[in-house]
């Protein structure tokens, strides 16, 4: 499920309720739990872990709630920030610094009707992956939060630190790269 932020004024007003109503903390869960699962199941690659890790989250998004102030961020950066730290717990609690590989996480792009649709896919799919992996970090950051967690750009911004007018570049950027790094690819395979 993409992560969407609730509309501001109801995340506010709920945000402000659940320093005192855990009903108003629940509503705010219960919007959210799906997309925080999400985003962190696409880190982890294991959904035991997953909801582990969405556990904790939430636990310390409920204690913290009563600090969370409106500075510039929405309830729902803070709650992919809390998120993102408690993955990078996870690891060094195990010891390992796990990259989990797109490839592993991503839907397959099966063609159910047509076997050869899902042929043509999966080499498209491979040809993104691997010219995925030669972008910089930069690139590919905001490509996966923007197309595989599908998350809103508003919280992508939040979440980088910048405007969205600047994360609007970053991603056409970034694109611009993916399909250079694509072609270049392609121009490969032909030779």
């Amino acid at each position: 499920m993409p992560l969407v932020p609730m509309d501001q004024e109801r995340e506010k007003e709920l945000v402000l309720e659940a320093r005192t109503s855990m009903d108003a903390f629940a509503e705010l869960y219960g919007y959210y739990v799906d997309g925080i699962y999400g985003y962190i199941l696409r880190r982890v690659g294991n959904d035991s872990d997953a909801e582990d890790i969405t556990a904790r989250t939430f636990e310390k998004a409920l204690k913290g709630v009563g600090d969370f102030k409106w500075k510039g961020a929405s309830f729902c950066s803070w709650l992919v920030r809390i998120a993102s730290n408690s993955v990078v717990d996870h690891y060094r609690r195990e010891g390992k610094a796990k990259m989990v590989d797109l490839e592993e996480v991503l839907p397959q792009l099966q063609g159910e009707d047509d076997p050869t649709l899902g042929i043509d896919r999966e080499e498209e799919r491979s040809l993104l992956l691997r010219a995925m992996a030669g972008l910089p970090e930069k690139y590919r950051v905001v490509i996966e939060l923007k197309f595989v967690d599908e998350m809103d750009n508003q919280v992508i911004a939040e979440m980088i630190g910048c405007s969205k007018g600047n994360l609007a570049v970053r991603l056409h950027r970034a694109l611009k790269a993916l399909r250079r790094e694509v072609e270049r690819m392609e121009e490969g395979e032909l030779r």
